[in-house]
């Protein structure tokens, strides 16, 4: 029997290391590749990437999300401070303005939705403030959940009830995820 040769760790030689960040930076890259974000003329304002996928196709969420807005007011109202929704044209898949409660700050949002393996849909979203914001107290993160989350997050559906299996997100700025405060009226 040959004798077991022990794994040496990559990080002590600094090439190897480097090269295994930037394989990783690549493929992070690959995987959001298709992600657009509305952009924003605030020179400083928050904003939150999402990446989700959840059990369901992505006309079943593309349906979803436009029955939420479309549904407002009568089959559906925006759990998080009762904001106002609006479709929007900035590209992608799917595109929204939401007006807060208070009438005071607008967010654009954009979603792309590519289908993948098992009946899943994966979710690539992005909403920008678009006035001076560092804090956003959850704002653009539950603009985006908001629009996709099922029962199992508290939510209410109008179509369709959609199970989230993975959920990563990149903030900007101050932004912050914190899905109960999502759902505070």
């Amino acid at each position: 029997a040959r004798p077991q040769r022990a794994l040496v760790p990559l990080d002590i030689f600094p090439a190897a290391a480097m090269l295994r960040h930037s394989l990783v930076a690549a493929l992070v890259s690959v995987t959001t590749a298709r992600m657009v974000c509305p952009g924003s003329d605030a020179p400083i304002h928050a904003g939150m990437r999402v990446t989700a996928e959840v059990a369901g196709s992505c006309e079943q969420v593309r349906a979803e999300a436009l029955a939420r807005v479309q549904g407002q007011s009568t089959k559906w109202h925006d759990p998080h401070n009762n904001g106002i929704y609006a479709v929007a044209d900035f590209g992608g898949d799917l595109s929204f303005t939401r007006l807060t409660g208070d009438g005071k700050y607008t967010d654009k949002m954009v979603f792309t939705l590519t289908d993948v393996k098992d009946d899943a849909c994966q979710i690539e979203a992005c909403s920008e403030s678009q006035g001076f914001s560092i804090f956003d107290m959850g704002t653009n993160y539950c603009n985006l959940k908001m629009l996709f989350c099922g029962s199992k997050d508290g939510c209410k559906h109008v179509l369709h009830d959609f199970d989230t299996r993975h959920e990563s997100t990149i903030r900007s700025s101050m932004a912050s995820v914190d899905l109960p405060k999502c759902l505070v009226v």
